[in-house]
């Protein structure tokens, strides 16, 4: 310490360190620039939707200083410069809309961006802590279930409580949907809003009235907190993108039982839906008003036993509970309708009953669309008809010739494709004829395959019905399908046009009637709106009898395929001509001879 030199610079140190310390407490001392930055909201999805596009960004001044004020990403780069060198006045809150574009007007990539504030004179630089989160990524929403899937609204005791429930975001009041699906094209039918959950409650009405009978499906609309809308499962609804168990089957009452062959003498076992309820029954012929069986039952599950004397031919269970109604066809092998025809084998008439499930639009598995064999999907066969109602086209083509052969006392046996299937009733082989009463869209494939070899061993079968016998469909577990597209040829080999809708116009014989059908005729037969023509005969066939509404092209044919004969009658509207009141004579007395054709077949198959 003694040296100079030593002593000035001791006395410096001391010096610098003073004045750090009040330069220190004079910084101290100093207000913050910026009090705080603001941002709200917080989360932006700046798709122009008008919800949550944008976000008021701004700081508090403490004091006048010209400013830049920036929006910066997360590697600190300026995407958008809101202020520019710009003196503010002091304990100001400056407040800028950001849409979330840059200065190019462009969309900024999704993530966290913070705010900036710049004082060039000074070279100070304020960040942010408070960030914008950028989001344009809708958020992932499901519906997971509705629950029940089958109510009765409106119906005694029935007070049903469906709580749909999804998977996303939560919302205070999310939209739910209600579309109608089963009567075309799904359209809105209500709209309601859901509690601060995820999940609703629907008490099956519509507008304040029980909805009608039908099937459900919903959607439910939902935003994240960015504001990104997500809807589930879709904007509309379809097969495709709904969920087993998320939709709704609206059923008043509806019965179900074989789709087999009951036997005279046996029990029908039949079941009441969709809940239990005291109801009566009635059990009838088909075209006749005599009840055969009646009674009172509670529950579900019912038997009927058919009377031993029974002949064969359909029967029809009538249910009646309160003001509901519901009916449903019992294939009945029986006696024979004739004393005439008892012991003479007879021609074995088959339902179509593959076809009335496959065209049934009921909902198996509650996703609210109903399930048919037409969108190549699978169909449970133990199920009820629609509305409680006869299957689709049994009123057009099944019960008009049913009851006239009944009438004109033309014996027949009778099953279901189904119950062939399963080699259960009245055999195939046993058959000197086969007629299809109504439109087989759909055959077992085993069936399909023996049918073929039936008629090349010497079997003639009829149809008469339209698009027969070009998809057949495999059966397993109770179930059916999925069902291939329909086939250029059918199971015989003949090709055949889409079916033609015109103005109504007769069937024109062409060339000689070989068969003799339609003898004594003046070459005009009937009356029709519908029509399918041949578009090529099998291979190596002999056409027998052709008739058509356009010349050169026959709807009805016959013709001849190994040692048997196939005639197809060309329209589906062949059995309403035989109806009772019809002014026809061409087509009954046809249809006679047809039949005559059918029992003196061989029966070999």
């Amino acid at each position: 310490m003694a040296k100079p030199l030593v002593r000035a610079a001791f006395a410096a140190l001391v010096l610098a360190t003073i004045v750090a310390f009040f330069v220190t407490q004079q910084l101290k001392g100093e207000f913050p620039l910026v009090i705080r930055f603001a941002a709200g909201p917080a989360d932006i999805s700046p798709n122009r939707d008008g919800f949550r596009d944008s976000s008021e960004v701004g700081f508090d001044l403490s004091r006048p200083a010209r400013v830049s004020f920036s929006v910066v990403d997360g590697n600190g780069n300026e995407v958008r410069r809101l202020v520019d060198d710009k003196r503010l006045p002091g304990d100001s809150h400056n407040r800028y809309t950001w849409n979330g574009r840059d200065d190019d007007g462009r969309l900024v990539p999704d993530g966290a961006y913070t705010m900036r504030v710049v004082r060039r004179d000074e070279g100070r630089v304020i960040n942010s802590i408070k960030k914008v989160n950028v989001d344009t990524e809708p958020p992932k929403v499901a519906i997971t279930s509705a629950r029940p899937g089958l109510i009765s609204p409106g119906e005694p005791g029935q007070a049903p409580r469906v709580r749909i429930r999804y998977r996303g975001p939560r919302n205070e009041a999310p939209e739910f949907r209600i579309f109608r699906t089963d009567e075309g094209k799904p359209r809105v039918v209500a709209r309601f809003r859901g509690g601060r959950g995820r999940s609703a409650l629907w008490h099956g009405t519509i507008r304040g009235r029980p909805a009608a009978e039908g099937n459900y499906a919903f959607t439910v609309t939902v935003r994240d907190k960015a504001g990104n809308r997500a809807v589930a499962p879709a904007e509309f609804p379809s097969p495709a993108n709904t969920r087993p168990g998320t939709g709704v089957a609206v059923r008043k009452l509806d019965l179900r039982g074989p789709l087999g062959v009951v036997a005279a003498g046996s029990l029908a076992r039949l079941e009441l839906g969709p809940t239990g309820r005291s109801f009566d029954f009635a059990l009838a012929r088909l075209g006749t008003s005599q009840v055969l069986r009646e009674g009172e039952r509670v529950g579900t599950r019912f038997r009927v036993k058919i009377p031993r004397s029974a002949k064969s031919g359909v029967y029809v269970v009538r249910v009646k509970a309160g003001r509901r109604r519901a009916q449903y066809p019992l294939a009945v092998a029986g006696l024979p309708q004739t004393r005439r025809s008892a012991g003479r084998p007879r021609p074995l008439v088959v339902l179509p009953a593959l076809s009335w499930q496959g065209a049934n639009r009921v909902d198996d598995d509650l996703d609210g669309f109903a399930d048919t064999l037409e969108g190549r999907g699978r169909v449970k066969l133990d199920r009820p008809f629609r509305a409680g109602d006869l299957p689709s086209g049994f009123g057009s083509q099944v019960s008009p010739l049913l009851r006239f052969l009944d009438r004109e006392k033309l014996g027949y046996d009778l099953t279901t494709d189904l119950a062939l299937e399963a080699k259960d009733g009245p055999a195939l082989a046993n058959a000197p004829g086969v007629a299809f009463a109504g439109s087989a869209l759909w055959l077992p494939e085993r069936l399909q395959r023996r049918l073929r070899s039936y008629v090349e061993g010497g079997g003639r079968v009829a149809s008469f019905g339209a698009d027969a016998f070009r998809r057949p469909v495999p059966l397993a577990r109770g179930s059916a399908g999925p069902s291939p597209p329909p086939r250029a040829r059918n199971v015989f080999g003949e090709r055949t046009k889409r079916l033609l809708r015109t103005d109504a116009a007769p069937l024109v014989l062409e060339g000689d009637d070989k068969l003799g059908l339609f003898a004594g005729s003046d070459r005009f037969i009937g009356e029709f709106s519908a029509f399918e023509p041949t578009a090529g005969l099998p291979g190596d066939t002999t056409p027998l009898t052709a008739a058509g509404r356009d010349p050169g092209e026959p709807d009805f044919v016959a013709y001849r395929l190994g040692k048997g004969i196939v005639l197809r009658s060309g329209t589906p509207q062949w059995a309403l001509e035989l109806s009772e009141g019809r002014l026809s004579v061409e087509i009954p007395r046809a249809m006679t001879r047809i039949w005559r054709l059918l029992a003196r077949g061989p029966g070999t198959g």
